[in-house]
C-alpha cells in the first residue's frame, strides 16, 4: 500500500508493537507506512508453521473474520484473499450456509457475501509472512516485554527479556496488542499513571472443538451454525470449512450448561441440538483431533477513553482494550478497524501528546457497536452479570422478533448480516420502516410455526 503524502509531516523513526496477534500484525502494517522502522515483539516462538500459539489458546477453536475485518485486511495486504484460497482456505457463502436460530433457518439474503474461512493459526501465519516481507518491519519471537521505558512524561521504549539478554528497545511509539491478559495497565501504574476503569460482563462460555476430514458429501452448504434460544437454550455449535480439506467443529456452552470434554460427550451434545447438520457430519466424517477445550469467563472493556491523563508515546489496541465474548466472532475485525483508526489519528495529529486521547476516542466508537451486540445478547440470560446498558431488556425483546423475521424476510436477514459483519450499526434494525417489516415478518414466521403439524427440520443431503 503506497504511503499517502499526508504522512510526510508526521513520519517518525521507530514504532514497537507488543504482540503478534492479528491485532498486532495489522497495527504493524498500518505503522509501517508511517514510521521508518517497526518492530513486532511476541513472547511465543514465531515460526512459519500454523500450529496455535501458546499465548492464543483460543486459536484452536472456530474463528470468523467478519466482512469489515476482511475488507480492512485486503486493503492492507492486497491479493491476500487469492493467496489464502490458493493455500487451501475456504469461502463461506452466506446464501448457501445453514444458519438455525430462534427455532428456524434464516432466509436467503439480498446480497452476495463470501468471506474467508480458515483456522486462526493459518490466517496469522500468512499475514505474518506478508508483514515480514516489508523491508522496514522486523518480527521477533520469544521476546517478552516486561515494562515501559519513560522519560519526561513520554514513553520512550520497552524493556525486553529474551532467551539471552535483558535489554531496552527505544521507540517513538509503543502499541500494546498483547491481548486480553495485557499488562499495559500495570505498566502505566508503574509510571504513575491511573489505570482505566474496567467494564466486565460475565458470559461464562466453555468451548469444545474437534477437526474433521471434509468431503464433498458432508453437507449441502458452506457452513452450519445452530444457536439455541435463550434463556433456556445454552448451546451454540459451529461447523465451518478450513484449510486442509477439514471441518472445524466447535460447541459452545454457556452459564453452566455441561460442556463436552471428549469425543463421546461432543457427539452426545451434537445429537441433541435442534438442527441436525453437525450430528450428521459427525456420523460420517473422520475425526482428526481430540477435543480441545477453552473457557472464557467475561467480556472485558478497559475504558481508556475515560482517562484524563495519558503518557505520550503509548496506546493499547485490540483485546488489550476490549475482548468480546468470542461466540460473536468480532475480535479480529474490531482490532482491524481500530488499527485503521490509529493510522488516521497519526495522520491528523501526529505522534504527540494528543495522540493517545484522540485515538482512544475513535477506538471507543469502533468498539461501541460490537460491544452493544455482544453484551446485549448475553443479557438475554438471567445469569449474565455486569454493568447492563439501559434499555437492554427492551432491545432483547425486539431482537427476538428480528430473529423470527429473518427466517422469512430476505430484507431483515440482509440487515442482520450487515450489522453482524460490522458493516452497519445496530440502529439500522430500529429504523421505522425496518420495524414495520420485522413486525409483519415475525407474525408470518409465527403463523408458519403454528400451522406446521411437526416442526420442520432442514436435513443436510449429500451433494
Amino acid at each position: 500500500m503506497d504511503r499517502p503524502a499526508a504522512h510526510q509531516d508526521h513520519r517518525q523513526h521507530h514504532a514497537v508493537v507488543v504482540g503478534a496477534s492479528m491485532a498486532g500484525l495489522l497495527a504493524a502494517r498500518v505503522l509501517a507506512d508511517r514510521f521508518d522502522h517497526v518492530t513486532v515483539l511476541d513472547r511465543d516462538p514465531l515460526d512459519a508453521g500454523t500450529t496455535p500459539r501458546r499465548g492464543a489458546p483460543q486459536g484452536r477453536h472456530a474463528h470468523a473474520l467478519l466482512a469489515a475485518g476482511a475488507r480492512t485486511m485486503i486493503e492492507l495486504f492486497p491479493g491476500i484473499t487469492d493467496e489464502l484460497t490458493r493455500a487451501g482456505a475456504a469461502l463461506l457463502d452466506f446464501n448457501q450456509g445453514h444458519w438455525f436460530q430462534a427455532g428456524g433457518y434464516r432466509a436467503a439474503s439480498l446480497i452476495e457475501r463470501k468471506v474467508i474461512s480458515a483456522s486462526r493459526p493459518f490466517l496469522e501465519a500468512h499475514i505474518r509472512r506478508r508483514l515480514g516481507e516489508i523491508p522496514n518491519v522486523r518480527i521477533e519471537g520469544e521476546a517478552s516485554v516486561e515494562g515501559l521505558q519513560e522519560c519526561d512524561g513520554r514513553v520512550r521504549g520497552v524493556r525486553v527479556i529474551d532467551a539471552s539478554s535483558y535489554r531496552t528497545i527505544l521507540a517513538d511509539l509503543v502499541v500494546d496488542c498483547s491481548g486480553r491478559s495485557s499488562l499495559g495497565t500495570r505498566w502505566l501504574e508503574e509510571l504513575g499513571y491511573p489505570a482505566p476503569e474496567v467494564s466486565e460482563v460475565r458470559c461464562d462460555v466453555r468451548y469444545a472443538t474437534m477437526t474433521l476430514r471434509r468431503t464433498d458429501t458432508d453437507l449441502d452448504g458452506t457452513f452450519a451454525i445452530v444457536i439455541e434460544s435463550p434463556p433456556h437454550g445454552k448451546y451454540a455449535a459451529f461447523l465451518v470449512p478450513i484449510e486442509g480439506d477439514r471441518w472445524i467443529a466447535t460447541i459452545a456452552s454457556s452459564f453452566g450448561a455441561p460442556a463436552p470434554v471428549d469425543e463421546q460427550s461432543f457427539r452426545s451434545v451434537a445429537a441433541r441440538l435442534p438442527s441436525p447438520e453437525l450430528d450428521q457430519v459427525l456420523q460420517r466424517a473422520e475425526v482428526l483431533t481430540p477435543v480441545a477445550l477453552h473457557r472464557f469467563i467475561s467480556s472485558k472493556r478497559r475504558r481508556y477513553e475515560r482517562l484524563h491523563q495519558h503518557p505520550a508515546g503509548f496506546v493499547a489496541l485490540g483485546d488489550a482494550i476490549c475482548s468480546f465474548n468470542p461466540i460473536y466472532g468480532q475480535g479480529m475485525s474490531s482490532a482491524a478497524l481500530q488499527a485503521m483508526e490509529l493510522g488516521a489519528v497519526l495522520d491528523t495529529v501526529g505522534n504527540g501528546t494528543t495522540l493517545p486521547a484522540a485515538f482512544y476516542r475513535r477506538a471507543a466508537k469502533v468498539i461501541a457497536n460490537p460491544w452493544q451486540i455482544a453484551v446485549g445478547a448475553d443479557f438475554a440470560y438471567p445469569e449474565c452479570t455486569g454493568p447492563k446498558p439501559p434499555g437492554t431488556d427492551l432491545v432483547n425483546r425486539y431482537m427476538a422478533r428480528v430473529l423470527l423475521a429473518a427466517q422469512v424476510s430476505p430484507e431483515v436477514n440482509t440487515a442482520m448480516i450487515l450489522v453482524q459483519n460490522l458493516l452497519a450499526p445496530p440502529s439500522t434494525l430500529f429504523r421505522p420502516g425496518m420495524v414495520r417489516t420485522v413486525r409483519r415478518a415475525a407474525r408470518q414466521a409465527e403463523r408458519a410455526m403454528t400451522h406446521a403439524a411437526v416442526p420442520e427440520r432442514r436435513v443436510a443431503q449429500p451433494a
